[in-house]
């Protein structure tokens, strides 16, 4: 059986790690501070069981540094870090109230674009409308924002769903879209919103890497009788699978190495494995041990 790993090492935005940039840029964020203050680090976090993962082969979270959603279990005596998925801004200005200190915001760039972008939509009058799976972890983020300025946000996942927006047609909208969206899904919305409504203003929100890496799953579905997508999160990982699904017939999701069956690879001549945005190199290459291998 030959096995093929999909090739991200010369993918314009994907960093060597093969993490995308939000999550590398914050893991180094992490380390720098854990070496610069030793300990009494806190991240807070909108997933806080997802932040250290991809660098536990470093150590990163097993000391000086911990990760919570619980603001009120962080004291003064601990250093503060927004985490890599950005803060809502009632978080932020608990933070305030309570005097902690920030030490640093390891929020994704593509997120802080992402809030940037409904700001300037919200300011110019728009009524905001985000495509996006409403189990999304960002979406809390998104409706804290659009709170704060008295604005309703409107969650579009899927094509059919652009008819219960309750607008006129002629009501300024706003969109902008999950910086993991699966990009088809996101032209076909767009083509009925502007159907549907005449003052539109959108943003294409989507990150670099959504961008990017979606082409190589389609490219290494095609290659191969069988492909393993290693990932965890609800955003990138199942546009991942789904992409795949579109062009083979036997794909397959692990969260760890411990997850793969080997009856998934027995009389399969080529099998593919690529990872989320989220999975180090390192844990793709853990995956493939000689055992794990059938004959």
């Amino acid at each position: 059986m030959q096995i093929l790993k999909g090739d991200l090492s010369n993918v314009k935005g994907i960093p060597p790690s093969g993490l995308c940039v939000g999550v590398h840029r914050a893991g180094a964020v992490h380390q720098k501070m854990v070496a610069k203050h030793g300990d009494g680090l806190a991240v807070w976090s909108l997933r806080p069981d997802l932040d250290f993962i991809a660098f536990k082969k470093e150590g990163l979270g097993e000391q000086g540094i911990r990760s919570t959603s619980d603001m009120e279990s962080i004291d003064a005596g601990e250093k503060l870090i927004y985490g890599v998925r950005g803060a809502p801004p009632e978080v932020r200005e608990k933070a305030r109230e309570k005097g902690l200190t920030l030490l640093a915001d390891a929020t994704c760039p593509f997120v802080t674009q992402q809030e940037e972008a409904e700001i300037e939509l919200l300011n110019a009058g728009c009524h905001l409308v985000v495509l996006s799976s409403r189990t999304h972890h960002g979406i809390p983020r998104l409706k804290g924002i659009a709170q704060a300025k008295g604005k309703e946000v409107f969650i579009v996942e899927r094509e059919e769903e652009v008819e219960s927006i309750r607008l006129t047609r002629f009501e300024p909208i706003g969109v902008i879209v999950q910086t993991t969206f699966w990009l088809e899904t996101y032209k076909k919305i767009i083509a009925r919103i502007l159907e549907r409504f005449a003052n539109v203003q959108i943003r294409n929100t989507a990150c670099i890497d959504s961008l990017q890496r979606l082409p190589e799953v389609e490219k290494l579905a095609k290659q191969v009788d069988a492909i393993i997508v290693f990932g965890w999160t609800e955003g990138m990982t199942t546009r991942m699978v789904e992409v795949a699904r579109a062009f083979n017939a036997h794909v397959h999701k692990i969260e760890k190495v411990d997850d793969l069956r080997l009856d998934w690879l027995r009389g399969k001549e080529k099998v593919g494995i690529i990872g989320a945005n989220e999975t180090p190199e390192w844990m793709i290459n853990e995956a493939w041990r000689p055992d794990l291998c059938p004959k």
